[in-house]
């Protein structure tokens, strides 16, 4: 990683101070130059962080089938804007306000979809629906040790998130249409401005 220049926004939360953001440089083999950005007001305390693509790149969707141990290692990039989806376990994650950035892997996302899950058994309003959230965290369990096949999909409108095996036979990548690009959730606009400006900045 190569620390790059710093840029400045107004934040987004209290609209009364400017955001200090700090962006590394990332390179992701395979893929293209990311730039990682923490975001913080030094007003109120908010903090962000997000995944910037350092060029451009059309709206996609990419797709693993997860069958055995070894898949679960394979890096994992998720930006603000893109969407998580285990169709297996009947699990969307899509981008809201404050949607986080990752690089991870398979079995990282699995983590972080575990809590997900979690919140939904709090708060269902049904023994039915806590007995299926139950169910849903005994799947997660049993894929990250390798006894459950699944699949994963990321989608994502800006282009930037991807799923990126060392072997670029096992993962299907498409290009999505405007059509269904214009059907996702994507960054909320402030994030858009902060990546219109480093565009900008770059070019």
């Amino acid at each position: 990683m190569t620390p790059d220049e710093s840029l400045v926004i107004t934040c987004p939360s209290c609209e009364e101070s400017e955001l200090d953001i700090n962006s590394v440089l990332y390179s992701v083999p395979y893929f293209n130059e990311l730039a990682l950005f923490t975001m913080t007001c030094p007003n109120c305390n908010f903090t962000h962080n997000d995944i910037f693509s350092a060029e451009q790149r059309p709206p996609g969707r990419w797709t693993l089938r997860i069958d055995n141990e070894a898949l679960l290692r394979v890096r994992v990039v998720r930006s603000g804007s893109g969407s998580i989806r285990l169709p297996d376990f009947g699990i969307d994650v899509e981008p809201g306000p404050a949607a986080e950035s990752f690089i991870t892997n398979v079995e990282g996302v699995l983590l972080r979809t575990r809590p997900v899950v979690e919140t939904a058994i709090r708060f269902a309003e049904t023994d039915s629906e806590k007995d299926r959230g139950n169910e849903i965290l005994e799947m997660i369990d049993k894929a990250m040790n390798g006894e459950l096949p699944f699949t994963l999909i990321i989608e994502d409108p800006m282009g930037v998130s991807g799923i990126l095996p060392d072997d670029l036979t096992l993962v299907e990548h498409i290009q999505l249409s405007h059509e269904e690009a214009s059907q996702l959730r994507g960054a909320p606009a402030w994030i858009d401005s902060a990546r219109q400006d480093y565009t900008e900045r770059k070019g």
